[in-house]
């Protein structure tokens, strides 16, 4: 039976496409970043904004008396009475503050918040990294159901792969034995897919980043 011209023409069409090779794929670069990065300057935006869309919250403060100055207003509007701060450093730098801080470890399960330092914030997902290393260790971040991290402008890496090259070049020989990354507060969406907050760890996080100079972490 003598096929119509339509039905010939579709036909040839497919015939021709079964014939002709497909193209040689080209071999996958997993070396190359598909990111563009951004100017050193601009990590700071980015990690601010990418915090930010965790649902996180974030305070640019341009010295260290900013940066009290913004966290007794902030603890003063959230109503905090228990904020625990086992880190040396940052009990002098809140020394002068009328804030009811709690700088022992014995009354810790009743801590609101936990404030402390970090080591490295990743600009590209908006994620911070701690270790053991710290004095707070990882109960302070973890169990309170609110966490602060105080962070300097030179802590900001464009991402996980610098921050962890970082951290082999900070501790050398004396690599932490824990290392977190902490992306926005915990949540999860396990049950009939509603999202929750605090499933397993802080339900706020909040990050007061200082635009100076580091301290010397006495603990290291």
């Amino acid at each position: 039976m003598a096929l119509n011209r339509a039905k010939e023409e579709i036909l040839k069409k497919i015939r021709q496409a079964l014939i002709r090779k497909a193209p040689t794929q080209s071999e996958p670069n997993f070396v190359s970043d598909i990111y563009a990065k951004p100017d050193e300057e601009d990590l700071l935006v980015m990690f601010a904004q990418n915090l930010v869309k965790t649902k996180a919250a974030f305070f640019y403060c341009e010295n260290k008396e900013d940066f009290t100055q913004q966290l007794q207003a902030y603890s003063h509007s959230k109503g905090f009475k228990h904020m625990h701060v086992w880190e040396p450093t940052l009990q002098g730098m809140l020394k002068e503050v009328p804030l009811a801080v709690i700088n022992n470890e014995l009354s810790w399960g009743q801590a609101q918040v936990g404030i402390t330092s970090c080591d490295y914030l990743v600009a590209r997902t908006g994620t911070i990294l701690y270790t053991s290393q710290t004095a707070s260790g990882r109960r302070l971040a973890i169990y309170p159901p609110h966490h602060i991290v105080v962070a300097y402008a030179n802590q900001v890496v464009y991402d996980l792969e610098d921050a962890l090259r970082n951290l082999r070049i900070k501790y050398h020989k004396n690599f932490p034995s824990m290392v977190c990354l902490e992306t926005g507060p915990s949540r999860t969406a396990d049950i009939e897919k509603t999202l929750v907050l605090g499933a397993h760890g802080p339900k706020e996080l909040t990050v007061f980043l200082i635009d100076d100079a580091p301290y010397s972490d006495s603990s290291e």
